[in-house]
């Protein structure tokens, strides 16, 4: 009989309640622990706590519904905080089934609109959402029509996308332009070359390529700017035409020609007026080192700055310069943005003298009768400036680098470049297609699970896990792993906010020789230099020092792909 007793006992014990208050409050505070980060193994418990009660609890299995339910709705649960819960509820459909599957059948559609509409401003989010909503369809889950009123939502954006897109075939079509099965428009390649770079001066102000569209992305979502950029690149090309008739090209009342008495090729046009070209060749005969006396004049200025913001010498100086009228302000304000502008001078002069009879526009117009407001196709372009020279085809010359040939295939042959990996392409359809998969490639990056491992022989430290850091307090990160992501997120770095302490000695880039900007900083009190960073440089065999700091723009240091040192070849003798 006592046997009897105790299996009866155990039996007893094995019965499961329906939650209780305390449980139900331990199971809202572990769905409010899963914040934005949709933890699998949380998730998973969360499953595994909700089937206990699949079968025989519809109470236990309405509270656990509405407990989640209710967090979905809220408005005190942030956004990006919706979508973890949905893969809760999700989790429950798949795994648990049983009592839950009614329950939500009849529910779903009273929040799935709300939550999408929460998730406004986060594409991705939204087409994870849809991706949930669609592997309900896949299992089989619910009954089609049922399936059908849960996502109506998405049903409704689709009708909507689909309507703005048959609007803006119509617009499309009645500015002349057609597309091809495919989805690429059937534009002329010397039009489509001009539309592109049009609009490439358009997206000039986004730093973030992959941000950009193309002509036939465009076409989808802003129509009308398409069909004015159309016009733009139209206009351009009859002003090509006219010029091989009369010769010339009139940009805002400057006549500018296109062929020089010497048989300059048209396809590189000189774009500055002869009265320009004659001034610039009377400061050639000067034979100044313009870039030495430049450098010293930013130096002086910089260094007059410096000086007068001194607390103690505007305190003496400021009573002389009020007493003559001067306004010591304005005048230091002038002074520095003087020095600014001969550094940008500087780092032109730069890029012209890099490409060896090449003027580029990148930076905007060389002459003040070319306003940077012109239509694009004088700009973000190097034109020539020089004819090529064919007496260089022979056997010898070939052993010679000829600029203008390489310009005239690059920039005809394959004119689109990537400025995300460098490769280039003889087609924009070709570059588009390129862009988007470096997209899709970096979002798939982003969702996929990565996994530390231990590198080959580690340090002693970091063996004994002695070495590792916190990330943000949950995810425990190795210092070598770690050291490597910050490398990585240093390109993401704005270059003007990387500041270092203004030094007269170092007031130069060791890299390309231009001195840095100067800027104050209002909370150490201190002029900086912003777009720099030091770096430790490395000496050759014969030096005193095995290595010395220097001062670097940070954009010269990325375009030598950020190593962590230099060595003596890659700089400078300043």
């Amino acid at each position: 009989m006592i046997e009897e007793s105790e299996l009866i006992n155990e039996a007893n014990d094995d019965i499961l309640d329906d939650l209780n208050d305390d449980q139900l409050a331990e199971y809202k505070s572990m769905l409010k622990q899963l914040g934005a980060f949709p933890d699998k193994v949380l998730i998973n418990t969360l499953s595994m706590i909700a089937e206990d009660y699949s079968i025989s609890y519809p109470d236990s299995c309405n509270y656990i519904y509405l407990a989640i339910r209710d967090l979905l709705l809220s408005k005190d649960v942030k956004p990006d905080c919706k979508l973890p819960l949905v893969y809760v509820i999700d989790s429950i459909l798949k795994n648990a089934k049983g009592l839950y599957i009614e329950i939500m059948r009849q529910d779903i559609q009273n929040w799935m609109g709300t939550v999408y509409q929460m998730l406004q401003g986060s594409e991705l989010a939204r087409v994870k959402l849809r991706r949930v909503w669609n592997t309900w369809n896949e299992f089989q889950i619910f009954s089609h029509n049922d399936w059908e009123v849960m996502g109506k939502c998405f049903t409704d954006e689709d009708e909507k996308v689909a309507v703005a897109k048959k609007i803006a075939d119509a617009k499309t079509k009645a500015a002349g332009i057609e597309r091809s099965s495919d989805g690429s428009l059937l534009l002329g390649s010397k039009l489509r070359k001009y539309m592109q770079v049009v609009l490439d001066d358009v997206q000039a102000d986004e730093t973030d390529e992959l941000s950009k569209v193309s002509l036939e992305r465009l076409a989808d979502i802003n129509p009308d700017l398409l069909v004015e950029i159309k016009k733009a690149a139209e206009g351009i090309m009859e002003q090509e035409r006219m010029a091989g008739v009369s010769n010339v090209i009139a940009l805002d009342g400057v006549q500018v020609a296109v062929e020089d008495e010497d048989g300059v090729s048209r396809l590189f046009p000189e774009l500055r007026s002869q009265e320009f070209l004659k001034r610039s060749a009377e400061w050639d005969k000067l034979n100044l080192d313009c870039i030495r006396v430049t450098n010293e004049s930013i130096k002086k200025l910089f260094q007059n700055v410096r000086t007068a913001t001194n607390p103690d010498y505007a305190l003496t100086q400021s009573t002389i310069y009020h007493a003559q009228g001067v306004d010591v302000m304005k005048l230091l304000g002038s002074a520095s943005a003087a020095a600014s502008t001969l550094t940008q001078m500087l780092e032109r002069h730069k890029l012209q003298t890099k490409n060896k009879g090449f003027v580029s526009f990148t930076a905007g117009p060389l002459h003040k009768n070319l306003p940077a407001a012109h239509p694009s196709f004088y700009r973000n372009t190097i034109v020539s400036a020089k004819a090529i020279d064919k007496s260089k085809f022979t056997t010898e010359g070939l052993k010679e680098k000829n600029d203008a040939v390489i310009a005239r295939l690059y920039d005809g042959g394959l004119p689109f470049v990537c400025s995300a990996d460098g490769r280039r392409f003889a087609k924009q359809i070709e570059h588009s297609r390129h862009l988007d998969e470096l997209f899709r490639r970096t979002q798939l990056e982003k969702t996929m699970d990565r996994t530390d491992e231990r590198q080959w022989y580690p340090s002693g430290s970091v063996w004994c896990g002695q070495s590792l850091r916190m990330d943000d307090g949950n995810n425990v990160v190795s210092s070598a792993v770690g050291a490597n992501e910050i490398n990585e997120s240093d390109v993401d770095i704005d270059p003007s906010t990387c500041l270092v302490s203004a030094d007269e000695s170092r007031d130069k880039c060791a890299i390309c020789g231009i001195n840095f900007n100067m800027q104050f900083d209002q909370d150490e009190g201190e002029w900086k230099y912003n777009n720099c960073k030091e770096i430790e440089v490395l000496n050759d065999d014969v030096a005193e020092k095995e290595s010395e700091s220097m001062l670097v723009h940070v954009t010269c240091l990325r375009g030598l792909g950020s190593p962590e040192v230099l060595t003596i070849d890659q700089v400078l003798q300043l």
